[in-house]
């Protein structure tokens, strides 16, 4: 179905992107009446709102243009292997409340339930009510196919084609689901970086290639399973089954193992192997990732050993987002593939919120 204008609109701006209604028609190929004719009902739908004016080489200034914050708020949810991780974002993409909830994950039907009362409780706590969600993102470690609706296969918590309705019943919004790299790496991305690798140095190892803007997902949804590359063949014994992996020797269990000299060493490899076949800048995150900043000129040292095309290693780069990386940008995805569904969610929250507010209980 094709998108209407607002939508387009919507979808342009999501993220946080500030730009002028002559901008509007420029980049969505809009004749100006139908551009301002649109943002106005939008604005009067509080959905847009002005923030002050553009540069002038002369003339009158043009209005700026951005999302409202307070339009409604996005959920992200990552499931990890003892915690799930809750935030919600608003428009504009920046984090609102955040909190880790121990719960391990089991699929099993009376897990489902504890996580639909810890959601609960974190709505709760964080003075948010259901209906103010407008949609969700979840960020699970494995091989998700959106087009059946189901977890392929995740090594991690030994689950196979597990529907994804499971989740879908508990969460009081439509849902997206993503790999957990894959969201991660939606986080790194902005007007200056839009083509990258982003390496997870998680509890397990993984990644996300980004291309001009759009996750690379490959045939088959597992592209950017770095963890699973060969790093040390015949090496130790990765929980995949094979030998070598780079989870094995890039894990926090494997830093904890060997140390730092030892861990760069192995990392430096790595790195320099996937510039060889990407060519393209390389983002260090995860629990991991978080602590590479001060050990930088060691790693680069390290790295320009093994790559002798660069003049410079000069494209390895720490994480932006060093919390909640996973699950803010499962919102992130949510908001880039439900753009249709929160904008008529987002309606008609702003319709209800002008007649009367509702109070911030549950339901």
């Amino acid at each position: 179905m094709a998108q209407t204008v607002q939508e387009r609109i919507f979808q342009l701006m999501r993220g946080g992107q500030v730009i002028t209604r002559q901008d509007i028609g420029e980049k969505l190929s809009l004749s100006m009446p139908t551009v301002l004719q649109n943002v106005t009902q939008l604005m009067e739908a509080n959905i847009l709102e002005e923030c002050g004016a553009a540069q002038s080489s002369g003339g009158r200034k043009a209005k700026r243009l951005r999302l409202c914050p307070e339009a409604g708020q996005v959920l992200g949810i990552n499931i990890g292997l003892q915690q799930i991780q809750f935030v919600t974002a608003d428009l504009l993409g920046n984090l609102r409340q955040a909190a880790s909830v121990s719960l391990p994950f089991r699929d099993a039907l009376d897990w489902y339930p504890q996580f639909q009362t810890a959601l609960l409780d974190f709505f709760r706590q964080a003075r948010v009510a259901p209906g103010q969600i407008l949609g969700a993102g979840v960020s699970f470690p494995g091989i998700i196919d959106s087009r059946k609706n189901q977890v392929v296969r995740s090594h991690i918590f030994g689950v196979e084609h597990m529907g994804l309705e499971r989740f879908q019943r508990v969460l009081p919004c439509p849902a997206v689901f993503g790999n957990d790299a894959n969201c991660a790496c939606f986080t790194e991305r902005d007007a200056r970086r839009s083509s990258y690798v982003y390496l997870s140095l998680n509890e397990s190892v993984g990644g996300a290639v980004m291309l001009n803007g759009t996750l690379w997902m490959g045939d088959t949804f597992q592209a950017g399973e770095l963890g699973h590359m060969i790093l040390v063949p015949g090496g130790r014994r990765c929980y995949c089954g094979k030998q070598g992996c780079a989870d094995a020797y890039l894990s926090p269990q494997a830093l904890e193992r060997d140390g730092w000299e030892v861990y760069l060493e192995h990392l430096a490899v790595f790195i320099t192997n996937l510039r060889m076949l990407l060519n393209l800048d390389l983002v260090i995150g995860g629990q991991v990732g978080i602590k590479i900043r001060p050990r930088m000129e060691v790693l680069t040292a390290k790295a320009a050993q093994y790559d002798r095309f660069a003049r410079d290693v000069n494209y390895i780069f720490p994480c932006i987002q060093q919390e909640y990386a996973c699950a803010l940008g499962a919102a992130g995805l949510a908001m880039e593939q439900l753009g249709a569904d929160l904008l008529r969610r987002a309606k008609t929250l702003r319709s209800t919120e002008k007649n009367q507010r509702p109070p911030l209980g549950l339901y």
